[in-house]
């Protein structure tokens, strides 16, 4: 799982309008539950620990959204949960629905999130399974990139590997792992399958998140 961040003092990513797309925060705890199909407390929950949702509608209806840690944040496949430092942002729980994936919806989503949120915030974090190829083009082309790798050692156990250069020692200092040298699971997919924590072969694996019935662990 790659481990990305964004600078508010960034380049900008070269991102064209799409017509229609209009981003706006949410701060209604029933519209949010209206839309993931979740209990309202569950959103009000969300609300009371800071976290921030914001919506991407498009030609009137809403298209994606997703959620901004300004507190805590957790990544429920590990089971970690982590404070955010002063200035700092975790995005996460983002969702784009089919009809309006493959537009270029969730880089303009995120995009446009860092630009709010920059008032107040410098870095923004977002990390997402290595098989989920489309989230990840997505993060990329929003400007965000990969500062260390974010899997499972061959013991099962949650770490982190620098992909750059003191990108293992940042984010290290978020999210509490311990920073490793030797290669990670490359495919959560794997491992949620029981196929054993090195199932892939690094740089070899073929599962994908959007088929189900694909890679090394169909």
């Amino acid at each position: 799982m790659p481990f990305a961040a964004r600078h508010r003092s960034d380049p900008a990513p070269a991102l064209d309008p799409l017509p229609g797309l209009v981003v706006r925060r949410v701060h209604d705890a029933a519209a949010m539950a209206a839309l993931q199909e979740r209990e309202v407390a569950t959103m009000h929950a969300r609300f009371e620990a800071g976290h921030r949702a914001y919506v991407a509608d498009r030609g009137g209806e809403p298209a994606a959204w997703g959620w901004v840690a300004t507190r805590t944040a957790t990544i429920g496949e590990l089971g970690s949960v982590f404070a955010m430092p002063d200035g700092e942002r975790y995005l996460w729980n983002f969702v784009t629905r089919p009809a309006h994936r493959g537009l270029g919806v969730y880089p303009r989503l995120l995009d446009a999130i860092v630009r709010a949120e920059s008032r107040e915030a410098e870095r923004f974090w977002i990390a997402y399974a290595p098989e989920n190829h489309a989230s990840g083009a997505g993060i990329r082309r929003a400007g965000f990139a990969a500062l260390a790798e974010l899997s499972f050692d061959a013991d099962g156990r949650a770490a982190l590997r620098g992909l750059v250069p003191d990108g293992g020692r940042v984010a290290s200092r978020v999210l509490g792992l311990p920073e490793m040298a030797d290669a990670l699971a490359p495919c959560w997919r794997c491992v949620r399958a029981g196929r054993g924590a090195m199932a892939c072969a690094e740089g070899a694996c073929r599962c994908d998140y959007q088929v189900a019935a694909s890679g090394c662990a169909a």
